[in-house]
């Protein structure tokens, strides 16, 4: 278990993608390994297809529609470790995650991957939810009428996820390229339109979820 790569399902904005990213990229040693849902939707889809050993939700997500999430991922699977982002600036936030379903609080001030490894493997540790995972056949979620609006669904949903990944290479990329360009440099008017238009496409993909 201890060499055991732990595959994790994250949904959140990008703000804590970022601190995620960047706590993950402090610690490349640390056996995790990220994939990031667009939506509830998506999350929920990839879960039921394939083994997952954890879900790292933020909760402050969307106006804390992220409580909600993790309330709907634990009435799906009652055994699977879903950890929660939060922040101390929001009082009794942990408690209101635990409530509806969190196994784990993780303050996302102080991050790190191996808090979050940690987590996991406790939670694992304790629950056997890797296994039950594993033997529980997947829920049919009821968000389409038919296998053919499920196809295209799923469709959407992989083509969101790789824009949304487009969209945060560019952007990662962006902030890079700033601290390296001169303020009043030749390609400054370029960087500024880049990270313009890099925002009207995330601006989108929220209005689309």
């Amino acid at each position: 278990m201890l060499d055991t790569v732990f595959q994790v399902l994250f949904l959140g904005e990008d703000s804590a993608w970022t601190l995620l990213s960047q706590a993950l990229a402090d610690a490349p040693k640390v056996a995790l390994k990220f994939h990031r849902a667009v939506s509830l939707n998506e999350l929920l889809l990839v879960l039921a297809g394939g083994q997952w050993h954890a879900a790292v939700l933020d909760v402050h997500a969307w106006n804390f529609q992220g409580l909600h999430y993790v309330e709907k991922v634990r009435a799906e699977y009652p055994a699977f470790p879903v950890l929660a982002l939060y922040s101390d600036s929001v009082g009794d936030l942990d408690v209101k995650a635990k409530k509806v379903g969190a196994s784990r609080c993780i303050p996302i001030d102080t991050l790190t991957a191996e808090a979050l490894h940690s987590a996991v493997l406790s939670c694992i540790s304790n629950s056997k939810s890797e296994i039950h995972l594993a033997k529980t056949p997947p829920i049919r979620h009821r968000f389409h009428s038919s296998d053919n609006s499920s196809s295209n669904s799923n469709k959407t949903e992989v083509i969101s996820h790789a824009l949304n990944n487009l969209l945060c290479v560019i952007t990662a990329n962006a902030d890079m390229l700033d601290a390296h360009i001169n303020s009043t440099g030749p390609g400054v008017r370029s960087l500024i339109e880049i990270k313009k238009a890099a925002k009207s496409a995330a601006d989108l993909m929220r209005l689309l979820r």
